[in-house]
């Protein structure tokens, strides 16, 4: 049903000390309450909720504000909430006139809110930031118009991946589905698989790489019995059991050279990147694609780039993104050498560093702006999060880029 509308008052409420009452007016949380447009927010994702079916939903700008706070001061769901009941400030963010002294919701809810919203809807918290800093007159849209592109990798939050240990996490997780079902296998070996894969390990940081492959092959013996055995005794499997079964053949046929590998079962999505990092040789997780402003360094757009594709093929994608946060048309964009060969044909022109003499000093002040914007993005709490989808992980980086410059940024430059 419609989460109902914040007017709504107990009628204790006139008893209490309100806010207004009480607050710092020049706080920057309340001037951002007060410039925000939070009806934006409540007509774009009023579909996703019945008009007449279920309980009361709990307020839109609730759930926004949240997001924006969570971002903002680095807080999981569990202690943001924790700490929204003591501070009145992130209340009279959230659109609360009076003290409250429950938690607003179950942390679980703005996980569930995230994936029923969706990242399309999603993005209205970074279009909403851009709006207001121009609306603000932080930015001019000449200046969105000139933006730098660049990618980074978005680490997820998994075990090193080793083949012994993939091997033993499928069978343990086999065993442990099997067992919630009432199937009974024939062996689950569980228990000799965690001394061969123990065994691989020590063998391995000895050297002795010949007594490693055999566990190796040990288990990915017993994984094929499993598999097979489970084959025979559940013809028919229920949606998740299938999903399990597939990540585990998928596990049991891949080779060392093969392309596009498993490298985690909770996070089938995840890809073996090589960046060029002198500290970092290769790193586990997604492409994203970063558009930023030229000259003030503005997040403009963040766009998902499943399956790593070449830096170049991204880049249509990723204007097409900004022109749809801002509202502007990027006029230039100041690429690496990264993008040569990209095909991007368009009112768009690319500036490759190296490419001429002309720009070359301003395309490398550019990217060395943009790369560093990107360390910043992908540093902290945002990106490794155990989050189970893709989606949902790419959702939280959206919410945590309009939250960083909209509750850091813009507050300083108006208390000025």
């Amino acid at each position: 049903m419609r989460p109902r509308s914040q007017g709504d008052h107990d009628q204790l409420d006139l008893f209490r000390a309100h806010f207004d009452q009480l607050l710092n007016p020049n706080h920057p949380l309340v001037i951002l309450a007060q410039k925000i447009d939070w009806a934006r927010f409540n007509a774009a994702f009023a579909e996703f909720y019945a008009d007449d079916m279920g309980a009361p939903a709990k307020a839109t700008r609730l759930l926004v504000g949240l997001h924006y706070l969570k971002h903002a001061f680095d807080e999981s769901d569990e202690s943001l909430v924790a700490r929204w009941v003591e501070n009145p400030y992130w209340q009279y963010f959230c659109g609360f006139t009076t003290m409250q002294h429950e938690l607003p919701l179950h942390p679980t809810t703005m996980t569930k809110w995230r994936k029923r919203v969706g990242a399309d809807k999603l993005a209205m918290l970074l279009q909403e930031t851009i709006a207001l800093a121009l609306r603000e007159k932080q930015i001019s849209p000449q200046e969105l118009q000139q933006v730098n592109v660049d990618t980074t990798v978005q680490e997820k939050n998994i075990t090193y991946p080793t083949d012994s240990n993939l091997f033993y996490k499928a069978i343990v997780k086999l065993a442990k589905a099997a067992k919630s079902r009432g199937v009974r296998l024939r062996q689950s070996y569980v228990r000799v698989a965690k001394i061969a894969a123990i065994k691989a390990s020590r063998y391995a940081h000895a050297k002795q790489f010949r007594r490693m492959q055999r566990q190796l092959r040990f288990l990915r013996a017993r994984l094929g019995r499993v598999l097979r055995d489970f084959g025979r005794v559940v013809p028919h499997p229920d949606e998740s059991l299938q999903a399990l079964w597939r990540l585990c053949w998928r596990l049991f046929r891949q080779q060392p050279q093969d392309k596009h590998k498993l490298y985690s079962l909770d996070e089938p999505e995840v890809e073996c990147i090589s960046k060029g990092k002198a500290r970092q040789r290769y790193e586990f997780g997604q492409k994203i694609s970063i558009a930023t402003s030229n000259r003030r360094n503005w997040v403009l757009a963040a766009m998902l780039c499943p399956d790593n594709p070449y830096d170049g093929h991204t880049l249509q994608a990723t204007l097409a993104a900004t022109e749809r946060n801002s509202g502007v048309r990027p006029t230039d964009a100041f690429v690496d050498k990264g993008y040569r060969g990209h095909g991007c044909h368009g009112h768009t022109q690319i500036h490759i560093a190296g490419a001429s003499n002309k720009d070359t000093s301003r395309t490398l002040n550019s990217t060395t702006k943009i790369k560093s914007s990107a360390s910043n993005i992908t540093s902290g709490r945002l990106p490794r999060r155990g989050i189970l989808y893709s989606s949902n992980s790419y959702q939280s980086r959206l919410c945590g880029i309009a939250a960083r410059r909209l509750v850091v940024n813009l507050p300083g430059a108006w208390a000025r």
